[in-house]
């Protein structure tokens, strides 16, 4: 268990030591809140407390895993913000860079409730980080790819980032704890590098910063359900001659 982490900590206090046994109702419940879904129209989920009691409202409408995240960050609200009035329309895993301040502190307790460092930790030990391995984590733990691509910048070692793309253009990246903190991920990167697949291609069509000339990198491209590309993105670990 991480030190400080109450979600983990409520995981902890439970006894889930499975990942089928993260039960989001039976959580919520466990702290004083309950679950209903409504069709919403606009956003995924919203929480009125009042006391200790709260009701989560979750879209009917949207995706068991999509669900699944909405709950944990509205418990996020529940344990982070009881008491403060907050507008939460959207609990989006997809733009972390995006949400500020009680979002994000509820987006972090979501990742830990749902992907708790000490169950995740184990699974992904030793292994190289690959799409398949995001795969896995994705099934067992029941989160979109999304989800478990960005819980796994936070513990997996390898060097490696994320860059999700859309028709329009690059919606946002995100690198790992492992990567070189000298090395920073272009915020478009040169003319035609977004598009190319070629594998492994140069590490300066992705990356800026020191000793990159004569490293290259190796790419993974997945297409989402919404239409994003996600792109992950490995090293730049790997010298060739130059």
């Amino acid at each position: 268990m991480t030190v400080g982490d109450p979600a983990e900590q409520l995981l902890h206090d439970l006894g889930i030591t499975e990942p089928n046994e993260i039960d989001l109702e039976v959580i919520a419940y466990m702290v004083g809140a309950s679950v209903r879904l409504r069709s919403l129209g606009r956003g995924d989920a919203r929480i009125v407390g009042l006391g200790d009691r709260a009701i989560i409202t979750i879209d009917a409408d949207a995706s068991s895993v999509r669900q699944r995240f909405s709950v944990a960050h509205e418990l996020g609200h529940w344990h982070h913000h009881r008491g403060q009035r907050l507008i939460c329309q959207d609990a989006d895993p997809t733009e972390p860079a995006a949400t500020a301040g009680a979002e994000r502190e509820a987006d972090r307790y979501a990742a830990s409730l749902l992907m708790p460092r000490f169950l995740v930790g184990p699974m992904i030990a030793g292994l190289p980080m690959k799409m398949a391995l995001v795969d896995e984590v994705a099934d067992r733990f029941r989160v979109s790819t999304i989800a478990a691509i960005l819980r796994m910048t936070d513990l997996h070692t390898d060097a490696f980032a994320i860059v999700v793309e859309e028709p329009v253009g690059r919606r946002w990246f995100r690198r790992s704890v492992g990567l070189d903190q000298r090395w920073f991920v272009w915020t478009a990167g040169p003319a035609g590098a977004r598009s190319s697949e070629v594998d492994p291609c140069r590490a300066i069509h992705w990356f800026r910063g020191p000793d990159l000339a004569n490293r290259r990198v190796s790419i993974e491209t997945r297409r989402s359900a919404d239409g994003q590309v996600i792109r992950l993105i490995h090293g730049p670990i790997q010298r060739v001659d130059a």
